[in-house]
């Protein structure tokens, strides 16, 4: 039992669920809008769809969770299995750093051998490769294995090459966060027999759609790379053990936190943008109060945040900013429900 538990940890399974439910949250407002045509100045017909079709969240949710398939299942999996697998290396690259840093929740080497640990990393990414590459075959769209297959290098390389340089670790794992939504926008795009890379311009995805997946999308990266870097502060004894360039150890722990507010304004301009940009087409649409307290509860826990980043040069503190950054993520990949 004790294993099973360790090596849940080891995979990071919370992680791995919060992943599953942004791309089941995206699936079903894609699916829900996929009958809804807007070009972005047809504010009337917008709101004329909205009041007849939008009155119920559960009906909506309902209709959704309806096309969540076992084609869509596979796509989680693979997502899963992937992600499952770069965080097992991701550990096993770690372990010296881990040894100063968090001794207490070391892993590789301590309740899971290493060798098991690579073991388990090949076996994840093999079989998710696989059920990218047979999804890919059944819905004539290969950017799904195209995806799967270079995530696959980019995740091995992180661990084992780019963690520790300075921007480049933090940028690539947050741009692999940030994609998962894109991913299942990418998977949704209309394909036919012998067209094996469809078009991303396509009258069967509202341009609405597109605006909501991608500025998801965008948060969800930006928070993420706040997250790392703020990660990197906390763990700056253990990098500098391991002769790490991070940004805290190049360029200081103050400078790092002016990126961080550098970074932090421009994701609350765009918050701004989120709820203001749909306000017109959804000013009488039952949920947009909701809508919009959740966004704004997103970058109002992104403030907060940033108070314990700069209360005191604790790790406690680095690491409560991290975790409400985390919550503030979780804000904002649940609001397309409310749309």
């Amino acid at each position: 039992m004790n294993s099973i538990v360790h090596f849940l940890r080891l995979v990071r399974i919370g992680n791995l669920l919060v992943m599953g439910m942004t791309m089941g949250i995206i699936q079903i407002f894609i699916a829900d809008h996929k009958n809804f045509t807007y070009d972005g100045l047809n504010y009337r017909d917008s709101l004329t769809y909205y009041q007849l079709n939008k009155s119920s969240l559960i009906e909506s949710i309902t209709h959704g969770i309806q096309q969540l398939d076992l084609r869509f299942f596979l796509l989680f999996l693979t997502v899963f299995l992937i992600a499952g697998a770069g965080n097992i290396i991701n550990d096993y690259f770690d372990v010296k750093a881990d040894r100063v840093n968090k001794p207490e929740k070391l892993i590789v080497g301590k309740h899971v051998k290493r060798r098991w640990a690579i073991m388990w990393n090949w076996i994840f990414n093999a079989i998710g490769l696989m059920i990218a590459l047979y999804l890919s075959h059944k819905t004539h769209n290969y950017w799904i294995a195209l995806i799967s297959f270079v995530t696959i290098n980019f995740l091995w390389f992180y661990s084992a090459m780019y963690k520790r340089r300075i921007f480049v670790g933090n940028l690539i794992v947050a741009f692999l966060i940030g994609i998962v939504p894109l991913y299942v926008l990418i998977y949704n795009l209309p394909s036919t027999a012998g067209q094996y890379f469809p078009s991303f311009i396509t009258k069967e995805i509202s341009i609405l759609t597109y605006e909501v997946v991608f500025i998801v999308s965008t948060i969800a990266f930006v928070i993420n790379l706040m997250r790392e870097i703020i990660k990197d502060i906390a763990d700056i004894r253990g990098d500098m053990h391991l002769a790490a360039k991070t940004v805290p150890i190049v360029m200081g722990i103050r400078q790092s936190k002016l990126i961080l507010t550098l970074l932090l304004i421009p994701l609350l301009f765009l918050m701004a943008y989120f709820v203001l940009g749909m306000e017109p087409i959804l000013r009488y649409h039952a949920h947009f109060n909701l809508f919009s307290i959740l966004i704004m509860s997103s970058g109002l826990t992104c403030v907060f945040a940033f108070v314990f980043l700069f209360s005191a040069n604790k790790r406690k503190n680095y690491l409560i900013a991290s975790n409400l950054l985390k919550v503030a993520m979780l804000f904002g990949i649940i609001s397309p429900l409310l749309l």
